[in-house]
């Protein structure tokens, strides 16, 4: 927006913890199987362990993921709700249960729960209530923007990662200007750095030595549209004058159907899908190019992450993926439905000699400067602190929250 989106004071209520007393903050998510967003809940837990934020985590889905199964000894505590269908959603005594264990000061819910993580909030008695907005179809059904804005009464701030998507939540969504904020995501931008490609990497995955590398990191869905990646690959067969892979690190529901895809291109030659990694920033320091193909993004992780290492990106227009890269590297967004715009900036991008590396200089500046972890996490923990002890949200229009 262009005016700061303005803070909201909670009810009267301001006896919240002092600084010399532990702040108890109660996460709620749908999964914790993985993801940029439950990655990012996962490192706060991690920053802010032994401090006097006190994390705890719920997961509705009713497993403990495997994200929480490597993780959950940052939390406090860990609790596995199991889904339950219909009153569940309208007065979830399971999850309400959960959060007076927790002792909970404040509550952060995450997308994918909204509605049912303040109801829960309320029946557990918990007036403070954060809810992140990580991304959204745009084309939202009427039923959803209702249950949201019914969520956003019991809810003292409403963060959303982007300007973009800020502007979404009041203008389409109907929620209450006053409440809306915009929390960047952030990544360590101490671990994902610059760095030589692993020769043991490109070994492992079967990379020529003179091969580019073209690619991406996350969740195989749909919302990820890599068949259009692929697509766009089929198009540079024989326009780049190197040879070339794509590697799509992670997994998901669409891996048999990437596979079939590459199949019909006759790039299965080409492809490699090597599942999750423990340490993706070796991936990104393959990549001469990261491909964000989304139909639909929040604010990126993955892209984020790429940005840190120094890779240079070529976008879908969705989300914060414009907002993210900046006026200087307009050219590297395209439509997310052009496959021939898409190839066209990949071919572009591997051919810019100079100014791919300027443009590497360029993504990596905007990481540390914009999108640090650490400044994710005094954001949150400023706003954690402040909301429950009833004081209006402060507005950075630099820093956000």
């Amino acid at each position: 927006m262009e005016e700061p989106l303005a803070g909201v004071s909670s009810p009267s209520d301001r006896s919240g913890p002092s600084r010399d007393q532990p702040l108890r903050v109660t996460h709620v998510v749908f999964d914790f199987n993985g993801g940029g967003m439950e990655t990012l809940v996962a490192e706060m837990a991690a920053r802010l362990r032994g401090t006097s934020v006190r994390l705890s985590l719920i997961t509705l889905s009713g497993r403990t993921g495997r994200l929480g199964a490597a993780t959950r000894d940052r939390f406090d505590q860990f609790h596995v709700i199991r889904p339950t269908p219909g009153v569940s959603m309208i007065w979830p005594l399971a999850l309400a249960r959960a959060i007076r264990q927790t002792r909970a000061d404040v509550i952060h819910i995450h997308t994918g729960c909204w509605f049912k993580g303040a109801r829960g909030a309320r029946a557990a008695g918990v007036r403070h209530v954060i809810y992140t907005e990580h991304g959204r179809e745009h084309d939202d059904p009427w039923l959803r923007r209702w249950l949201d804005r019914i969520a956003s009464r019991d809810t003292t701030v409403v963060a959303a990662v982007s300007e973009r998507l800020a502007q979404y939540l009041v203008s389409a969504v109907g929620i209450d200007r006053k409440k809306v904020v915009v929390a960047h995501n952030g990544v360590d931008t101490s671990v994902f750095t610059p760095g030589e490609p692993s020769p043991a990497l490109r070994t492992a995955l079967g990379i020529p030595p003179n091969a580019l590398v073209i690619g991406s990191v996350g969740r195989l869905e749909p919302v990820k549209a890599y068949d259009r990646l692929l697509d766009a690959a089929a198009r540079l067969r024989g326009r780049l004058t190197q040879p070339f892979v794509v590697v799509l690190c992670g997994d998901g529901s669409q891996r048999v159907a990437l596979e079939a895809h590459a199949a019909r291109l006759g790039l299965s030659d080409v492809v490699r899908l090597p599942g999750w990694s423990e340490h993706p920033v070796d991936f990104y320091r393959l990549l001469d190019v990261f491909v964000l193909s989304s139909t639909s993004e929040g604010q990126s992780v993955s892209l984020i992450e790429a940005m840190a290492c120094g890779v240079a990106p070529v976008v879908s227009d969705v989300g914060a993926n414009a907002e993210m890269l900046g006026a200087e590297l307009w050219n590297q967004v395209v439509p997310a439905d052009d496959v021939d715009r898409l190839a066209n900036a990949i071919s572009e991008t591997l051919s810019g000699g100079d100014a791919i590396r300027a443009m590497r200089s360029t993504v990596r500046r905007r990481a540390v400067e914009e999108y640090s972890l650490d400044r994710m996490i005094g954001g949150y923990t400023r706003l954690y602190r402040r909301t429950s002890a009833g004081l209006p949200t402060i507005v950075d229009d630099q820093a956000g929250i």
